[in-house]
């Protein structure tokens, strides 16, 4: 696999650039954010540019995807676990919105923002909100370490707190309220299988949020 293409810039489109590495020179296809990106660069900012890659495998052709930082090749791959979203269509969704402000509209439900990236109507946005609910999760470099740890452990108990909100709860409420059990209960968790530990929050859960 080629993990990443290190070279300088020749040509940047909104849909594409070529990187020359050596004696060759490579079209990459890129997200319109990562090509805005591309383009602001200046003089030596466009060379030795460093761009990951993941390279498309199909019975007629071979095609190479680039992205500016793991955040949006790792959103590009999700989004292909998404039932009718190809390669093609997740590249053209990742150049309608950022890969932050994707996240934070699948985690809150928001049809209505997915439903305005282009050639994304309500059904697929619902489809996307399904999938990727608590999976496309960013880890910001400046979040402190204890707002990371809440995030990887809010990510185990996404089917509690989908539950919760479909009750009719306040998303933000509802994981403030499972990480503080989690955290105070942890000596009885230890104890429960994964199933009980679910059931417990559960009901807990309710109790607390009244």
């Amino acid at each position: 696999m080629i993990n990443a293409i290190i070279g300088d810039i020749v040509s940047v489109t909104e849909t594409s650039v070529v990187l020359r590495c050596n004696d060759i020179e490579y079209n990459l296809n890129v997200s319109a954010q990562t090509s805005s990106r591309l383009s602001n660069l200046k003089g030596e900012e466009r060379v030795g540019v460093r761009l990951l890659t993941t390279l498309v495998h199909r019975e007629d052709s071979m095609t190479l995807f680039a992205f500016i930082d793991e955040a949006e090749r790792e959103a590009f791959k999700q989004l292909q676990t998404v039932s009718g979203i190809g390669s093609k269509q997740a590249l053209k969704i990742l150049s309608g919105i950022s890969v932050k402000h994707l996240a934070e509209a699948l985690d809150s439900g928001n049809v209505k923002l997915l439903s305005t990236i282009p050639g994304i109507g309500p059904k697929t946005g619902q489809k996307m909100i399904l999938t990727l609910r608590n999976v496309l999760v960013l880890e910001d470099e400046k979040m402190p370490a204890s707002a990371s740890s809440k995030r990887t452990s809010l990510k185990m108990w996404g089917d509690i707190l989908d539950a919760l909100v479909e009750m009719g709860y306040d998303r933000r409420r509802v994981e403030d309220v499972v990480e503080k059990l989690v955290t105070e209960e942890k000596e009885k968790l230890s104890a429960l299988s994964h199933h009980e530990t679910e059931e417990y929050l559960f009901r807990s859960a309710i109790v607390a949020l009244g």
